[in-house]
C-alpha cells in the first residue's frame, strides 16, 4: 500500500543510479552519461552506486556529471556481501540525502539497492534495458519480478519489446523512453566511396551470422571494401570469409574509442542498435543487421518510426535478400538520408531529456514491508548462510517464510509450480548461440 508520499522537492533532487558494474562503455552507459547531463542541469545532484571490483577508472572519467560511490564487493550472492552492500547503500543514501533511487537491472545487486531503499523510505524508478534481464532464471524473476518490484513507483522501458514482455514487473505507471543520441558529438560529410562501408559489432561466435549477411549482400552490390570496427575473435571470422569465398577487401580496425569520427570517413555504416544512431546521425545510409544473422535493409523514412520502436534491432522488419540490398541502395535518394536525419532529430535527440526528466520528479514512496522483513531475516542470519542463496535451501525457507508471513499466495504459487517442474534455477537459452537453442530443444523432447 501507498505509505505518505514522499513527492520529490526541487530543493533537493539527489538521485542515486545503481548499476552492478562499470568497466565498459556499452548502450547502458552511453545512455547514462548523456542522461546525468541533463539532469545536472534540471538541478539534479547525481550519484552513482557501483561494485568497486567491477569499476573501470578510465570509464568513470568519461561519467563527468555525477559522483561515484564504490562498494567493494566479492560475491553478492552470499549474505555477507550482500547485508555490506545493504547496508552500505543506506548509509550513502542517508549522507548524500538522496531523494531518488534509480536501478538498471533486475538483479541481486538491484534488490539490495531496494532494500536499502525500502528501509530509508525513498522512491524506486527501475529502467528494464533488455529482453535478456527479464528472461532471467526463474528464481531471480520471482525474487526481483514478483517480490521487489512491489517497491518499484515507475517503470521504464527502453523499447517496446522490453514493454510487452516485462508489463509484468508492475501495476505502477510505465514509460517507453527510448535510447536517444547527442547530435552534437557528430559531423557528416560526403566521402570517398574507396573506403567503402563501416561495420561496428563485437567479434565473437554470436556475432558471426549477422557479419556474414551484410559482408554477403556487399560483394553482391560491389561494395569494394568493408572495415569492421570491434573487439573479439578475427581469425575465427576469417576463416568463415575464405570458407564463403568472399573477395571483397575486409579491414579489422580492432576496438575503437572513437566511432564518432570514425563514421564520417566511410560511405555507409552496417549495425545495429546504437550503431544505427551513430550513422544516422552521420547523415549516412544505415544497413540494418539484426541479431538473429539476418539482413533487415536500409533505414528509410518509411521504416524508420517501426525501427525506433524495437530500438533499431530490426523486428518488425521482414528479412531482404542480398538482391533487395542492391535495389536499395540504387533507390536511395539524398532526400531520405536528410528525413532519416530530421526524423532522429525529433525524435531521439538528446535534448528529449528535457521532456522526460520531469517525470521522475513524480515518483513517491511505496511501501514494501515484506522486502525489509526478508533484509533482517538475511542480515540476522547471515553467519549461517554460506552458499549461494539460488543453492542455499535455508535462504529458500526463510524466503517462503516471508510470503506466507504476508500471504503473498500468487508468488508462492509461482515458486512451487517452478519447483515441481525442476526449472526454478534454469537459465534460458541465448537465440543467438546455435549449441544452446540445439541441447535446449533435445530437452524439451525427452
Amino acid at each position: 500500500m501507498l505509505s505518505q508520499p514522499n513527492i520529490l522537492k526541487s530543493e533537493s533532487n539527489n538521485i542515486l543510479f545503481s548499476y552492478h558494474r562499470l568497466d565498459c562503455i556499452g548502450g547502458i552507459e552511453t545512455r547514462l552519461i548523456d542522461e546525468f547531463d541533463y539532469l545536472q542541469r534540471q538541478n539534479f545532484q547525481v550519484f552513482f552506486l557501483t561494485n568497486k571490483n567491477r569499476c573501470d577508472p578510465q570509464v568513470c572519467e568519461i561519467f563527468s556529471h555525477c559522483q561515484f560511490i564504490t562498494i567493494d564487493i566479492d560475491n553478492i550472492s552470499y549474505a555477507p556481501d550482500f547485508i555490506k552492500l545493504v547496508d552500505s547503500t543506506i548509509n550513502a543514501i542517508e549522507i548524500h540525502g538522496i531523494t531518488l533511487v534509480s536501478i538498471h537491472a533486475l538483479d541481486l545487486f538491484t534488490l539490495a539497492t531496494v532494500m536499502a531503499a525500502q528501509i530509508c523510505k525513498v522512491p524506486v524508478i527501475a529502467t528494464v534495458h533488455g529482453v535478456i534481464d527479464i528472461y532471467r532464471q526463474p528464481f531471480y524473476q520471482i525474487l526481483i519480478q514478483q517480490f521487489t518490484n512491489k517497491s518499484f513507483s515507475q517503470l521504464i522501458f527502453v523499447s517496446k519489446t522490453t514493454q510487452n514482455l516485462g508489463a509484468h514487473i508492475g501495476s505502477c505507471q510505465s514509460y517507453l523512453i527510448p535510447n536517444l543520441i547527442n547530435l552534437d558529438k557528430y559531423q557528416f560529410h560526403n566521402q570517398d566511396e574507396q573506403n567503402g562501408w563501416l561495420i561496428v559489432s563485437r567479434i565473437s561466435h554470436e556475432k558471426f551470422p549477422s557479419i556474414m549477411a551484410f559482408l554477403k549482400a556487399a560483394e553482391t552490390c560491389n561494395i569494394n571494401k568493408v572495415s569492421i570496427a570491434g573487439g573479439g575473435n578475427p581469425e575465427a571470422l576469417q576463416q568463415r570469409i575464405i570458407q564463403a569465398n568472399i573477395t571483397i577487401t575486409i579491414e579489422f580496425l580492432g576496438e575503437r574509442t572513437d566511432i564518432a569520427t570514425l563514421i564520417p570517413q566511410y560511405e555507409g555504416i552496417a549495425g545495429m542498435a546504437r550503431v544505427a544512431l551513430e550513422g544516422l546521425a552521420c547523415k549516412k545510409p544505415v544497413c540494418i543487421i539484426s541479431p538473429e544473422g539476418t539482413l533487415k535493409g536500409l533505414v528509410m523514412p518509411n521504416n524508420f518510426m517501426r525501427l525506433k520502436d524495437y530500438n533499431f534491432t530490426g523486428k518488425s522488419l521482414l528479412t531482404i535478400s542480398e538482391n533487395d540490398f542492391v535495389n536499395q541502395l540504387q533507390n536511395l535518394r539524398p532526400k531520405d538520408i536528410q528525413t532519416n536525419y530530421e526524423l532522429l532529430n525529433q525524435h531521439l535527440s538528446t535534448k528529449k531529456w528535457l521532456e522526460y526528466i520531469p517525470i521522475y520528479k513524480k515518483a513517491s514512496f511505496i511501501d514494501n514491508p515484506e522486502l525489509e522483513a526478508l533484509y533482517h531475516k538475511i542480515a540476522y542470519y547471515a553467519p549461517m548462510l554460506q552458499t549461494p542463496f539460488e543453492k542455499d535451501e535455508f535462504f529458500h525457507q526463510l524466503f517462503i517464510e516471508t510470503l506466507r508471513q504476508f500471504e503473498l499466495k500468487e508468488v508462492e504459487n509461482s515458486w512451487w509450480l517452478h519447483k515441481q517442474d525442476n526449472d526454478l534455477f534454469k537459465s534460458y537459452p541465448s537465440p543467438f548461440s546455435p549449441r544452446k537453442k540445439e541441447k535446449f530443444y533435445k530437452k524439451l523432447l525427452k
